[in-house]
């Protein structure tokens, strides 16, 4: 159960990558930015980390395959493109550590990140559930993902939590449509919900757990427990 979006180009000069040699013209036309080059399992194929998540390209840059490689070789396929993306997920999160809003278990056994948006009503049960999913040893960490994206009543008011002197409670207040007093500051919503875009969310909750795997929508504590021990 999740709330879909109601409702994102990059000019650079023709340039190679200094790790691979690619050309990655064709690529920043597209609007990518590209962050990381590497070689991927399959010859003549190279994984690209970009601000859109992973793609990957030919040697020579001219054509690109959206989609995931698995290795066939055991009992059982093994998604190689989702283990890349995990790592990328949790090197990602390390570097907004500092600006999300966090629940503390009590006894903490685990902790997820979770994209938000005070206007849906699944992440508002959620929040209203909270207190269960910290009795299970699971600390909360909020990151914003308004859905109408920069713009709109959900931007507004995650700039105005962010920007309140006390961001938890100030987000459970918008959370319950109680008014929350706030000025301005370099908020983190805009970075919050880039990061989202890269990962894959497309509608909130949006929650990443400690291995890295996205999983959307709303899930019970115990579900949530289930999904986490695997």
């Amino acid at each position: 159960m999740a709330c879909s979006p109601q409702g994102d180009a990059q000019d650079n000069h023709n340039t190679k990558s200094p790790a691979t040699d690619i050309d990655t013209t064709h690529l920043q036309r597209m609007g990518f930015t590209i962050e990381q080059i590497s070689p991927s399992s399959v010859d003549g194929l190279y994984e690209v980390i970009t601000n859109e998540g992973l793609v990957y390209v030919s040697a020579d840059g001219k054509q690109l395959v959206s989609g995931r490689i698995y290795d066939i070789t055991g009992e059982q396929p093994e998604n190689l493109s989702e283990q890349r993306l995990q790592s990328m997920r949790l090197r990602d999160l390390e570097t907004v550590s500092d600006s999300v809003i966090e629940f503390t278990a009590p006894d903490e056994k685990h902790v997820i990140w979770v994209f938000t948006d005070p206007t849906c009503g699944y992440c508002r049960q959620l929040h209203e559930n909270r207190a269960n999913y910290l009795a299970e040893g699971i600390t909360i960490r909020y990151l914003a993902w308004p859905r109408t994206g920069l713009q709109g009543t959900a931007f507004k008011q995650l700039q105005q939590v962010w920007c309140a002197a006390d961001p938890a409670a100030a987000l459970t207040a918008v959370k319950q449509d109680q008014p929350v007093r706030s000025g301005e500051c370099d908020d983190p919503v805009a970075e919050h919900y880039a990061l989202g875009q890269k990962f894959g969310v497309r509608g909130t909750p949006a929650i990443v757990l400690e291995s890295g795997r996205l999983l959307p929508g709303l899930l019970p504590p115990q579900k949530l427990l289930e999904e986490i021990r695997k």
